[in-house]
């Protein structure tokens, strides 16, 4: 009996804890459209600008709005929210660190 106890301790002890879960920010409707982008309040430079200073994740939602998607790596280690940019008919994207919640890289073309 204290041996399956034994073993049962050492199997469940030694087990990592589960990661906390990752809530990903709200995406935009796609009929809504941006007011800083689409009516071209922003320069390029600007945009470098701020993202350059790695904002919060709520900063960057106030300055750009809701992404049009999120994706997240399979470690969770930082999720990429996506902007689509009709005028490019491309993606722009932000990275950013789960636990932070900050920028950590991005690519922004107007």
């Amino acid at each position: 009996m204290n041996r399956l106890f034994l073993i049962s301790v050492l199997l469940f002890g030694c087990t990592p804890p589960t990661p906390d879960p990752f809530i990903p920010p709200i995406i935009k409707d796609s009929s809504l459209k941006n007011n800083f982008i689409s009516k071209e309040l922003l320069t390029e430079y600007d945009i470098w600008e701020f993202l350059k200073n790695e904002p919060k994740e709520l900063e960057v939602i106030k300055m750009f709005g809701p992404p049009d998607s999120v994706w997240v790596s399979d470690n969770q280690s930082y999720y990429i929210m996506y902007y689509f940019q009709s005028s490019l008919q491309d993606y722009n994207f932000i990275e950013l660190d789960t636990k932070s919640r900050k920028v950590t890289g991005y690519e922004w073309d107007e």
